[in-house]
């Protein structure tokens, strides 16, 4: 075991493992526990997406992406209580990793899987959720998508607001630039790009611009690089990947940078890096970079914690 602690802020696993028909244990997938077992501690943000505009998937309804799959996770969970359990606190967290179990944390990736439903909120936090973005891949009720420029509407503001009475992380990933804003003049809380790159090394619309990512910092949350090769850029290795944490560091500050690889929802990663466990490459090619210890620990770990 390595005396790297994790903690990713954005995975798909509990969908692909639902898609797929496989446990958590051991997998086919880029995440699960026998991946994650060379980590002194680990903690990982469980997305459940409402594939909003994709209809190629499964034969059911946005609502159920998040019903069915979570409903499988719990499962799974269950199955292996003394490895994994779910948390929705740093105490927990921490209560958890010092067991060296696991951490498991539940976000939601477009709202469409509750309605986009300001008041299912207080709903989702007694799931245990903490954590949801405004919008997927399409504009919704509430936000404009990053492939277009709708705004935050008033009930996307109200949504922000609830959440944040809730106690539930705004994630901005997946906004258009004019929502972006928007959600920068409504927060009285930090908000978090948990799987966002820069713009500045690689020109998509997923990738944030220096403005946005010094926004989010002034308000206290952070941003986790993502590993999906197009958002680091064209034969993206472990070198793009620092030249977008160096960038993130750069303008957000080292309390800033976190983790955020998206795995399981993309299926291209940079070279050398193939599930979970790469992690630990990443991490040891970082050090030898130069990285010192407090600086690896800030990104792989203590930042996002810091949030919760």
């Amino acid at each position: 075991m390595s005396n790297i602690r994790l903690f990713d802020g954005h995975c798909d696993t509990a969908f692909l493992m639902w898609y797929l028909k496989q446990p958590l244990l051991q997998n086919t997938c880029h995440v699960d526990l026998a991946k994650a077992g060379s980590f002194e501690a680990y903690a990982q943000v469980f997305a459940f997406c409402s594939y909003a505009g994709q209809t190629d998937l499964m034969p059911c309804s946005q609502e159920e992406y998040l019903t069915i799959p979570l409903r499988l996770l719990r499962e799974e969970v269950e199955k292996n209580r003394d490895r994994i359990a779910f948390a929705q606190s740093a105490s927990e967290i921490e209560t958890l990793n010092a067991q060296g179990k696991i951490a498991a944390l539940l976000s939601i990736e477009g709202p469409e899987v509750i309605g986009c439903d300001p008041e299912r909120l207080p709903e989702l936090r007694a799931q245990g959720f903490r954590m949801s973005t405004l919008t997927w891949n399409a504009d919704n009720a509430l936000a404009g998508w990053h492939g277009g420029d709708k705004g935050l509407t008033d009930r996307g503001r109200a949504f922000v607001r609830a959440a944040q009475i809730n106690n539930i992380l705004i994630d901005v990933s997946h906004l258009s630039m004019s929502s972006f804003w928007d959600v920068v003049d409504v927060t009285i809380k930090p908000i978090l790009a948990s799987h966002s790159n820069c713009r500045a090394i690689c020109e998509h619309s997923r990738n944030l611009t220096d403005d946005q990512l010094r926004a989010i910092a002034d308000t206290g949350g952070t941003v986790g690089l993502n590993l999906y090769q197009p958002f680091l850029g064209e034969n993206a290795d472990f070198g793009t990947m620092r030249a977008h944490l160096e960038h993130m560091l750069t303008i957000c500050g080292e309390a800033h940078v976190a983790l955020g690889g998206d795995l399981d929802g993309c299926e291209l990663l940079p070279k050398g890096f193939s599930d979970l466990s790469d992690y630990a490459a990443l991490y040891d090619y970082l050090k030898d970079c130069g990285y010192s210890d407090h600086l690896l620990n800030c990104i792989f770990y203590d930042n996002l914690y810091r949030l919760f």
